[in-house]
């Protein structure tokens, strides 16, 4: 009888990460760390961080860190969103500890108004309401001191940063060499060319209108990584909070989460060695029963880590639900000539300032003389919604996490990101010019593309404005 295969022959990447397969992988293989395990190390509080970097000492001599994870921790770790999350988070809750008070506040107000209540009738109703504010200062302190303690102190100086001391001696001779000159060149065509075949990881980035360097980077973590394990021959445990479709493999929510099977096959077709992929929750908790540190670890730190991965998923959703609803656009007050994203910031300046729409609104008009109609002030406002930079609810206007990012930095990049995710038609005028596609035919092709139902005078919206955000190929 000729022999036969096995039921794994073929699809390795089926098979289950088991105890020892995890055990095996943190005792004798490599562990890769994403970008945002390193930066995640600022946004834990002080315990979860604590018991993080024990983890990272105890697999000191298994880690290996690509360069291209370093060149994004270097680009993001002074980013404002960094330094101050835990003052952000707190700011965050303090403000919704004042907007319940003030409602608290009109609630009562309305009361006595509705009743013809007299003032000694009010009276012991304010009375109870001046105890609630003091309990809500003294929220409020807890919550600036909770942020005090959980920031990492003297971050803004990398010679008195605990969180870069403590890195600086893990990684010593631990992160990957750069690419050079000609060979970057190469992986970034290589990386475009598998982005257009949607091969991961990595076309996720290129789809959501990225500039190419920066789109590249997912995949050129899995360039250096794949160039690791094949020089040393050894089995991978990539660790990353990066949940994206482009490197996970979809299935139920209650499954096991395990990397995409052309990602496992194409590690073992070059190495034949196994890829494996973690979460830092998941990380903690096996680094825990293979290490037996269950003792040194407070019993919180896995789930504040799952926290921070639900977060970052439920935000990959809303960015998918995004792509599925697309948005359109109204023109931009300054005319033709203005500078597109000097003006969206304005907006998102007056947003911040004027939180009530109708004052918005108002204020936009006063700074937009040009606009004297409320519904077309209104309509262009609406921009920042389009965009994500901003939400509406019951006549308030509120900016979003992007809107906020936007106000501090005059984030170019973030606002064209922002463009190519949510705008009805950039992605196909994107494509179209891919193709070698002349700007103009598009427009008459964006009018006749079936899903898109845009008017010439929309298309051509769309065309300025991409134009004035550096989107269109010259």
């Amino acid at each position: 009888m000729p022999p036969g295969q096995g039921l794994f022959d073929g699809f390795e990447a089926q098979r289950t990460p088991s105890d020892d397969d995890y055990k095996a992988v943190l005792q004798q293989g490599l562990v890769v760390l994403d970008t945002n395990v390193l930066l995640d190390l600022y946004r834990m509080n002080c315990r979860v961080r604590e018991d993080m970097l024990t983890v990272l000492q105890t697999l000191a001599e298994r880690l290996w860190i690509p360069q291209q994870v370093i060149t994004e921790f270097w680009r993001n770790r002074q980013s404002e969103e960094l330094i101050a999350y835990h003052d952000r988070k707190a700011d965050t809750a303090k403000q919704a500890l004042r907007d319940a008070f003030s409602r608290a506040n009109r609630a009562i107000e309305e009361w006595t108004r509705n009743v013809h209540a007299d003032s000694e009738l009010a009276a012991p109703l304010r009375e109870k309401l001046s105890g609630a504010e003091r309990i809500f200062e003294e929220l409020k302190d807890m919550l600036d001191s909770q942020a005090a303690e959980d920031s990492v102190f003297g971050i803004r100086n990398t010679n008195t940063d605990p969180v870069i001391t403590e890195l600086e001696r893990l990684l010593d001779g631990r992160v990957g060499l750069p690419f050079c000159h000609k060979c970057y060149t190469k992986e970034l065509d290589r990386a475009k060319d598998r982005a257009s075949r949607q091969i991961p990881p990595g076309f996720l980035d290129f789809e959501s209108g990225k500039k190419d360097d920066e789109a590249a980077g997912d995949y050129f973590v899995w360039r250096q990584l794949l160039d690791e394990a094949a020089s040393q021959r050894t089995d991978v445990l990539f660790v990353t909070r990066d949940l994206k479709d482009d490197w996970w493999r979809k299935a139920s929510p209650k499954a096991i989460r395990m990397p995409r099977v052309e990602l496992v096959n194409e590690l073992r077709d070059l190495t034949g060695r196994r890829l494996f992929m973690v979460e830092p929750s998941v990380l903690m908790r096996q680094v825990s029963r293979v290490f037996k540190l269950e003792k040194k670890f407070d019993r919180n730190s896995v789930a504040a880590l799952q926290h921070l991965e639900t977060a970052s998923e439920a935000a990959d959703e809303m960015r998918r639900s995004a792509s599925d609803t697309r948005y359109g656009l109204a023109q931009v007050p300054g005319g033709r000539s203005g500078d597109y994203v000097e003006t969206i910031w304005i907006m998102a300046q007056l947003a911040e300032e004027n939180s009530q729409l109708s004052s918005c609104i108002e204020k936009f008009m006063e700074y937009f003389p040009s606009i004297t109609l409320v519904p077309e002030a209104r309509r262009r406002l609406m921009n920042l919604v389009n965009l994500g930079l901003a939400v509406v609810q019951r006549e308030q206007i509120y900016l979003t996490e992007h809107g906020r990012k936007f106000t501090e930095n005059r984030d170019a990049e973030l606002l064209c990101r922002l463009f190519m995710e949510r705008i009805k038609g950039a992605a196909e005028v994107r494509d179209m010019q891919r193709r070698g596609i002349d700007i103009s035919e598009v427009k008459d092709l964006l009018a006749e593309h079936p899903d898109l139902e845009l008017s010439a005078t929309q298309s051509d919206l769309l065309i300025r404005w991409m134009g004035k955000l550096g989107l269109l190929t010259r």
